[in-house]
């Protein structure tokens, strides 16, 4: 399930990954959120918190999720990835470096410190 989070600046948005993200999860919020971001500036900012309890994605649903990214390949300015070290956090910190998009990976404590890369 994605929670969105509140008070971002313009242009950059923000989810909480909790549980396992459906497909279901990614239409109805993830990408109309991203849509309306677009609508704002030319670029978007994303803050990505993956909670503790984060499960990972429904069968299927990270494929669907990668193919809206490849649609939006150029649209990102930075990535905030926000995970305890571990499969998730590494797996991010690997794309950096092959998107255009800066991207970064914070521990959980530093989330505030994440928010401040985004709008920096």
């Amino acid at each position: 399930m994605f929670k969105p989070i509140a008070d971002l600046p313009i242009g950059a948005v923000g989810f909480e990954a909790h549980g396992c993200v459906t497909d279901a999860d990614r239409t109805s919020v993830f990408e109309p959120t991203i849509e309306w971001a677009l609508e704002q500036t030319d670029k978007v900012r994303l803050l990505y918190v993956a909670t503790g309890d984060f499960d990972g994605y429904e069968r299927g649903a990270a494929y669907d999720d990668g193919v809206f990214g490849t649609r939006h390949f150029t649209d990102f300015d930075r990535i905030a990835f926000v995970a305890d070290d571990g499969p998730y956090a590494r797996s991010v910190a690997a794309l950096d470096g092959l998107m255009p998009a800066s991207v970064r990976v914070f521990a959980p404590a530093d989330v505030g410190e994440a928010k401040a890369w985004l709008t920096a």
